[in-house]
């Protein structure tokens, strides 16, 4: 069969190429025209991406149900419903509203993202700005919600904040001020109440890309004169001023993060307290609903209340008559190792000078690099930051005995927050049960003990830290960010000095009195 061109000299042809002419019998459709083939290929991608975001939604969810992790979802949608969520609220909020977001603690310990949390927003109220709130970041992988750990257990890659507290800081309430206190700003004569805070996800909605001024830390700090080991209140102030000065609406904090693991792990953070003892930030923060009914609902293990006493009376007061002690082992030992090696100090809410246990480093004189025990001083590090279980069991007698001696209250209870295994606190539990020279303990406690609902698992932390608060005696480890923002806490809530203690104290010990 003859080929036959479309093209001649006559007839003008889009086709300029020959093909065979089409037979009726042959099957075979002619190519469709380059439109038809575009918007063909517009829809299988369309349907690829569609059957992708399904896949996507669906291993979300699955991953939910097959790991046990919770998703927050009626607490991301309280935290969605939030009332200053709103465009059309009048100044300083909505839509012009005036708005800062710090750079975000990531990969961190819960109590490494509070005490910056806690830092970031103070500079907020007094620069006159809503705070964006972080959620507890683990991760920001964006493809799932479910991280794994090394021991083959699952945790949420991002946790909303009002999970784990409540108050001002995390968006669900004003910030309220004593009387005759300023409104927390840098104006004094400020005509509105400060910016509530408001989320990560609405920040996205009122702050656009195009109306954010990003400020870098690093630069800013050296407008400032902020040099390295400076006082911490120096660095509040100085950068409420700069905050507050600005005219923009939207003021994004970039590079690295303000404060660094020196400023909290030093005394220089002390300078900070002026500035927190009466501030709603500190003075308004309290523990989230799902924190506080775990306390509440183990109770009976800690105290035994009067059949009268309600949840608000529990979450007011004082657990009397209960020893709460932080117990840090496993991983922490290299945490321990490292503050040897470099000489540490306790860490800065651990270092109120009237507290009755202190800490003074010996020089460092020896490498490390052996383990703790390699520098015959090192002793004074394993007992401050690591201490045996023969230490725990004399330490926490001790506590009791001097307390009663001081105060006339007997200590019956004792709660231990730790990540020990299982072994250990048995032998823990037996000694200090058992009758000795010094007494038994009525009831020992753990957080292995606590009865916690799957859905509250991830929050048992801040049950410890609740119960450390509430605790008429609390034992921290001085080196623990966790112990430190506890003594922060007590301290705000007036609990005395006296009552916060560590596990060794450079200071002679009074002569062993035992309680009755």
């Amino acid at each position: 069969m003859a080929f036959s061109t479309y093209s001649s000299s006559s007839t003008k042809s889009r086709y300029t190429y020959e093909r065979l002419p089409f037979h009726a019998n042959d099957r075979r459709s002619p190519s469709p025209p380059p439109a038809k083939r575009s918007s063909r290929r517009a829809r299988k991608l369309l349907t690829a991406f569609a059957t992708t975001l399904a896949v996507v939604v669906t291993f979300r969810i699955c991953i939910h149900e097959l790991t046990g992790v919770p998703t927050y979802q009626d607490i991301k949608r309280y935290e969605r419903r939030l009332p200053q969520h709103d465009l059309d609220l009048p100044f300083p909020e909505g839509r012009h509203g005036r708005y800062v977001k710090f750079v975000p603690y990531t990969g961190y310990g819960w109590n490494n993202e509070l005490q910056d949390i806690i830092m970031v927003a103070q500079i907020a109220l007094l620069a006159d700005r809503g705070y964006a709130f972080q959620p507890y970041i683990w991760s920001t992988n964006p493809f799932t919600p479910v991280v794994a750990q090394l021991d083959l257990s699952f945790r949420s890659a991002q946790i909303p904040l009002n999970a784990f507290i409540s108050g001002p800081i995390s968006g669900n309430d004003r910030w309220e001020f004593e009387a005759g206190a300023q409104n927390g700003s840098m104006s004094s004569t400020a005509s509105h109440p400060p910016p509530r805070s408001i989320s990560y996800d609405w920040w996205e909605v009122v702050c656009p890309p195009e109306r954010r001024v990003v400020v870098d830390v690093q630069q800013t700090c050296r407008e400032l004169g902020i040099e390295w080991g400076a006082p911490v209140r120096d660095i509040i102030e100085r950068w409420a001023q700069k905050l507050h000065a600005m005219n923009d609406t939207c003021v994004e904090v970039s590079g690295d993060r303000l404060f660094t693991f020196f400023d909290y792990g030093e005394k220089r953070l002390l300078s900070a307290w002026d500035i927190l003892s009466t501030s709603p930030v500190l003075k308004q923060l309290t523990w989230s609903p799902l924190v506080n009914t775990i306390l509440y609902q183990n109770l009976p293990l800690l105290q035994s209340p009067s059949p009268s006493v309600t949840h608000h009376d529990v979450i007011a007061t004082t657990l009397k008559g209960l020893l709460a002690v932080h117990i840090r082992r496993g991983d922490f030992y290299k945490h321990c190792l490292d503050r040897f090696k470099y000489n540490s100090e306790y860490n800065g809410w651990n270092s109120f000078p009237d507290y009755p246990d202190v800490f003074d480093p010996p020089p460092a004189q020896q490498s490390a690099t052996s383990g703790i025990t390699a520098s015959p001083r090192a002793d004074s590090y394993t007992r401050h930051c690591y201490p045996s279980l023969d230490q725990i069991v004399d330490r926490i007698n001790l506590v009791r005995d001097e307390w009663y001696q001081q105060t006339g209250q007997t200590l019956d209870r004792v709660y231990v927050m730790t990540n020990a295994k299982s072994g250990f606190l048995d032998a823990l539990r037996r000694r200090l049960t058992t009758a000795s020279e010094s007494g038994s303990w009525k009831a020992v406690v753990t957080t292995r003990d606590l009865s916690v609902p799957s859905h509250s698992m991830e929050v048992v932390v801040a049950a410890d830290m609740l119960i450390g608060e509430k605790a008429e005696v609390f034992v921290g480890n001085g080196f623990s960010s966790l112990s430190s923002n506890i003594n922060l806490i007590r301290r705000s809530i007036g609990q005395p000095a006296t009552s916060s203690r560590f596990w060794h104290s450079d200071h002679v010990p009074p002569a062993n009195s035992t309680s009755p």
